[in-house]
């Protein structure tokens, strides 16, 4: 074929491919919790069931050719069959709720999460299910209880990221005919940076920042910080037993230690990389300084984290790298 042909073919693929995601916008909109009707379900023949036609139709001629009404009556009951089974995998479908549920955030190049529950407020039972989210694929039944799936799509870049249409498909109960459906759910997980290892820390300049960081202290071994209550499974070793002695109760001794350095992580800190490399270095040291318990800020252009540490802390600085001068959709 030759380039003139193949760019017009091209064209026309893309042409056909757009008119039918805009006609599928139209009549499956995106949506975060959607009960499934006969305008969301679609249905025709599997391979079988196109055998199983083919097979119909020639008993049908023959029967009529021959004058056999054996071949005849033989030709309705498997038509008949055929009809029952389009009902029923049309009914293992239909009447099915999908609700979102959330996102599991994900590194780029990592797989994100899409959790999402199935239920039947019909009181139906539905079998067989073959849930297809781009290189997802799950088979589910509900029997007897609302079922919550979540199904991991791989992330290439950092950002908010939309998986593409939800594939929804049986072919229950004798897979002559197909049901299925495509779900435009409404759901965005954060991508954030890649981290890249880095040797020198990305730290802000200014007195501020050092003075700050040398007032604060983290739990650690060396100083002696103060008394609070015992909890079960703190170590006996650090129990204040001449307060237990006083009949103060049992009491155990915190220590701590300061920080040294700065703690603000500074976007314009690493003159000579690219964006994208700065935010993956920014990332592999926010997450270093989460599993040392370490305080930290986060500058970035136009955006200042205050120095704060723990899981929602690192949850909002990875938040921001991966959203940073992201253009939403």
């Amino acid at each position: 074929m030759s380039c003139p042909d193949m760019a017009i073919s091209d064209a026309l693929k893309a042409a056909y491919r757009n008119r039918w995601n805009a006609w599928l916008r139209r009549r499956i909109p995106p949506t975060r919790d959607i009960v499934l009707n006969q305008r969301r379900v679609f249905i025709f023949l599997t391979s079988h069931g196109g055998i199983f036609t083919l097979l119909l139709l020639s008993l049908f001629v023959a029967g009529i050719n021959y004058a056999n009404n054996l071949l005849l009556g033989m030709c309705f009951l498997l038509g008949s069959l055929l009809v029952i089974a389009m009902h029923h995998t049309f009914a293992n479908l239909s009447g099915l709720r999908i609700t979102t549920r959330g996102t599991v955030p994900a590194f780029a190049g990592e797989p994100a999460g899409f959790s999402i529950s199935l239920s039947n407020p019909n009181g139906r039972l539905y079998y067989s299910l073959m849930l297809d989210w781009a290189d997802a694929h799950e088979m589910v039944s509900l029997v007897d209880q609302p079922r919550e799936v979540t199904l991991y799509l791989h992330a290439e870049r950092r950002g908010r990221f939309h998986p593409p249409r939800l594939k929804i498909t049986t072919t229950y109960p004798l897979g002559l005919l197909r049901a299925w459906t495509w779900l435009d759910l409404d759901l965005d997980a954060v991508v954030y940076p890649r981290p890249v290892a880095s040797d020198a820390m990305p730290v802000g300049a200014g007195e501020a920042d050092e003075a700050e960081s040398s007032r604060r202290r983290r739990p650690g071994q060396d100083d002696f910080e103060g008394l609070r209550s015992f909890v079960p499974g703190d170590p006996l070793a650090h129990v204040s037993w001449k307060h237990l002695a006083r009949g103060q109760g049992m009491q155990v001794k915190t220590y701590s230690e300061p920080v040294s350095g700065s703690d603000t992580l500074d976007y314009m800190a690493m003159p000579g990389l690219d964006r994208e490399a700065r935010l993956s270095r920014l990332a592999w040291w926010v997450e270093k300084l989460h599993q040392t318990h370490q305080a930290y800020a986060l500058h970035l252009p136009g955006r200042q984290i205050a120095v704060a540490h723990g899981p929602r802390h690192r949850l909002e600085c990875l938040e921001a790298l991966a959203l940073f001068e992201v253009s939403e959709p």
